[in-house]
């Protein structure tokens, strides 16, 4: 009798403990800027500049991006040198201790293009042309955190090349209506070799999309990587490119996320694939904003985020509904950044004018939230904000880094 009721204690405890750990943990809300960790001057003649390689096809990269290589913590910014003159304008990578903000280093490339890359770990990137003999080869070099060569790859044929989110590295030549992928580990290894009948557009997990122009339609196909099994096809409008978001999304179970735009109705549908094709559900797309240009979609871990101007849902990967939240207190329309750890912010600034009014004060409400059930981990009102959203860009919870173009900071909350 005594262990049956020890029993029952034991399981009394343990619900209370799991009722405890269930409760939301209070989020924490800040209404002051804080004084900055550090701030750094961006060199004359030069700004901070939009990571636009690859911006739309292969989603939005933040910057800073943090690098923790070698225990060593590394931001790493895109610069825009315009020296004047006769001089050609070039992009440069610049290297900052995160703890500090001292300038570790600046690497710059004698283009007028942008040959840099990076992944979300901070593995950093860039395409050279070098002479060999009589003719041009392209150089993919990686680089440390000490601007330290790590490997390079020599190629003899121009191509491009992209840094995935998950660290590998996509590189896409083109020769007699095909495009050939080669797939790179973040060490260098070769890991993948095909060729597509097709031009490649968007490369994600197991997936490979390419694309066909046809008469009035952009025949789109997507393929495994790994059996190069057709999962997916869709019929676009002739010459479409969505500026909004990827060909494709993927969930971390392999669900497979394809938006298909009508162009007679304006309605955009998305569609959900398993990884052998079958295809398991559709939903139908909010309308974006005119002139707004931000994911209307995104994956997080297995389950996927709908924005609806300033309402997000969440829904798993059957489609099923597990969180959706309004909120009603933003000054603007909100912008999403994906974080890490299965975390999200979302948040917006009092519309300043025009984009160079940046640093007139005006309310700005930023949330970081948990993706999984949209509750706030921490927030930020400002009431007189000397920043847009555009400026702002969340690591986690309690820390962000404010880029002014000129000078870039970093802010702890506390």
């Amino acid at each position: 009798m005594k262990k049956f009721c020890l029993r029952i204690q034991l399981l009394s405890l343990l619900a209370l403990m799991t009722a405890l750990w269930a409760q939301p943990v209070a989020a924490a809300n800040y209404t002051e800027l804080p004084v900055p960790q550090w701030t750094v001057k961006i060199p004359k003649n030069t700004s901070t500049d939009y990571f636009y390689k690859n911006y739309y096809t292969l989603g939005k990269k933040f910057l800073p991006i943090l690098s923790e290589d070698n225990g060593s913590y590394t931001a790493y910014t895109l610069l825009h040198h315009t020296p004047g003159g006769k001089s050609k304008p070039s992009y440069q990578v610049m290297a900052l201790d995160d703890k500090t903000g001292s300038r570790k280093w600046i690497r710059s490339l004698p283009y007028s293009y942008n040959a840099f890359d990076m992944d979300l770990n901070g593995n950093l990137y860039y395409v050279d042309k070098v002479k060999s003999g009589k003719k041009t080869v392209y150089n993919l070099v990686a680089l440390d955190s000490n601007n330290k060569q790590r490997w390079v790859k020599t190629f003899t044929t121009s191509n491009n090349y992209s840094v995935l989110d998950d660290g590998r590295i996509a590189v896409i030549g083109f020769a007699e209506g095909k495009d050939t992928l080669e797939l790179y580990s973040s060490e260098g290894k070769l890991l993948h070799s095909r060729s597509y009948a097709g031009i490649i557009r968007h490369i994600q997990g197991n997936y490979v999309g390419l694309v066909n122009y046809t008469g009035d339609v952009t025949a789109l196909e997507i393929y495994s990587v790994s059996t190069n099994k057709k999962i997916a096809a869709a019929s676009l409008p002739k010459e479409f490119f969505n500026r909004v978001h990827a060909d494709f999304d993927v969930l971390s179970g392999g669900t497979v996320l394809v938006p298909v735009f009508d162009a007679k109705t304006g309605i955009e549908t998305l569609h959900g694939y398993s990884p052998d094709g079958k295809r398991k559900w559709s939903r139908v797309l909010p309308t974006p904003e005119p002139n707004y240009e931000d994911k209307l979609f995104m994956s997080i871990g297995n389950n996927y985020l709908v924005q609806d101007k300033n309402s997000l849902n969440v829904y798993d990967t059957n489609n099923r509904l597990v969180a959706a939240r309004t909120f009603d207190d933003l000054p603007g329309q909100g912008s999403l950044q994906r974080l890490g750890n299965q975390s999200i912010s979302f948040g917006a600034a009092e519309s300043k004018g025009y984009w160079y009014d940046y640093e007139k004060p005006t309310k700005a409400v930023f949330h970081v939230l948990d993706a999984r059930t949209l509750q706030t981990l921490s927030s930020l009102t400002l009431e007189q904000a000397p920043f847009s959203e555009r400026n702002i860009r969340f690591l986690n919870a309690s820390t962000f880094y404010i880029d002014l173009y000129d000078r870039l900071s970093k802010y702890e909350l506390k």
